[in-house]
């Protein structure tokens, strides 16, 4: 099906979303994107409370990088539309190499909490950058290997970035991390510097940037197209940032030893992390509401699961449970969003569709917090499980299913 608005971009010949220059300039710099973030992971609340700050200045310092992010997926879109992807992108990794390596040294919390902002606004960049490039150069068939394969790479970076980050810290020093993490970084300008960008689709990039555009004018032409996608993100973002919340605060209650938790939450990611080759091969094929209904759905079971389990190996099984369901919707709403986008306005769509993702996340863990501060840790589960039913019936009812299925299109790419 087509619809107003919808990435139909066909242009590239054959499969080659696994090229050397996609290799090195999306999924190899991906990876080490997410292994440095990973990294800051069991270092970051020791870190802060280093700088003689209470618990609450804590949360708060945790919390920087995300409010950067979340303030900056606007302005982000515009930034990639005026200035193009490579600008953005080589601009991101420079800010957010600075920031991590400064922030090694701070002994102000005032000081780190400002870094991080900036910090977390350099990934919005970076993002954003990367999501409208993969927008605009992989045709619709192909797209959803391509940012399945994008968030899996993500997922093993953030799984390997908490070992590597814990070893540094605990045999180094705490500081010694975001330096490590900012020299990471630095070094993706070797594979992004030389990249020759858009060379394989047929876009008319040069006229992609000729004309501003509103945010306002954006939001109008696609409002219906926004409207309904956002049932699917803001849904699955909420499901998911609980789960993640819920499954360490449920393992605590059960009065399970942090290496326990740990133990059993790294098993699920281990799980997660392996779905994304698959479930890539499911959205080109069938179609992303395939993959999007069911995980939202299974997630949602899961999470009204996790208040029955009484001890280590029904929570084990649960956890893995949700992992696998977290798993099938890898790189889904990276997917749709890219599909949804207009081409010419890919980075302004695509900042405006990440902050709905971002809001619905950063909420997750405020109505768990005030559920179970005035009912039952297990009833806030049961409620964000709730609403991932309907989010899966919403998903199904209301969401396009944008792959474009047409015969001929394998005969054009050979």
């Amino acid at each position: 099906m087509k619809q107003s608005g919808t990435n139909t971009n066909n242009a590239q010949n054959g499969d080659k979303i696994y090229t050397k220059s996609l290799i090195y300039s999306v999924y190899v710099s991906g990876f080490i994107i997410q292994l440095g973030l990973g990294m800051l992971v069991p270092i970051l609340p020791t870190f802060i409370s280093d700088l003689e700050v209470g618990i609450a200045l804590v949360g708060l310092g945790v919390s920087g990088i995300l409010i950067g992010n979340t303030i900056f997926d606007i302005p982000s879109g515009l930034l990639v539309g005026r200035y193009g992807h490579k600008k953005v992108m080589l601009s991101a990794t420079i800010v957010l190499a600075t920031t991590s390596i400064l922030t090694g040294f701070v002994n102000d919390f005032a000081l780190f909490f400002l870094l991080r902002i900036l910090s977390g606004c350099a990934v919005s960049m970076w993002h954003i950058s990367r999501m409208s490039y993969l927008s605009n150069l992989i045709p619709n068939q192909q797209r959803g290997k391509a940012l399945a394969t994008f968030g899996g790479v993500h997922r093993i970076g953030l799984f390997v970035g908490p070992i590597l980050g814990g070893l540094i810290g605990a045999h180094i020093s705490l500081g010694s991390v975001f330096i490590i993490q900012g020299i990471l970084t630095t070094l993706l300008l070797i594979l992004l510097i030389p990249e020759k960008w858009n060379q394989t689709s047929n876009v008319d990039f040069s006229q992609i940037n000729e004309k501003s555009i509103s945010m306002k004018t954006i939001l109008y032409e696609n409002r219906s197209t926004i409207a309904k996608g956002s049932v699917a993100i803001i849904s699955l973002g909420l499901v998911r940032q609980g789960r993640q919340l819920i499954l360490p605060l449920w393992g605590a209650h059960l009065g399970m030893s942090v290496d326990e938790i740990g133990y059993v939450i790294g098993a699920a990611s281990g799980v997660d992390m392996i779905m994304f080759l698959p479930v890539g091969y499911v959205l080109d094929k069938w179609g992303r509401k395939w993959m999007a209904v069911p995980s939202c759905m299974l997630v949602a079971i899961g999470l009204f699961l996790i208040p029955i389990s009484d001890n280590l190996w029904t929570f084990s099984a649960i956890a893995i449970f949700t992992g696998f369901a977290n798993g099938l919707g890898s790189g889904a709403m990276m997917t749709l969003g890219a599909d949804l986008a207009p081409p010419k306005y890919s980075g302004e769509f695509l900042g405006i569709w990440k902050l709905l993702g971002d809001t619905s996340s950063s909420a997750a863990p405020i109505l768990i917090g005030q559920i179970a501060g005035i009912f039952t840790l297990g009833l806030s589960s049961a409620f964000i499980g709730f609403i991932g039913v309907l989010g899966s019936l919403g998903i199904y009812i209301f969401v396009p299913e944008t792959l474009i299925k047409n015969k001929d299109s394998s005969v054009q790419s050979k």
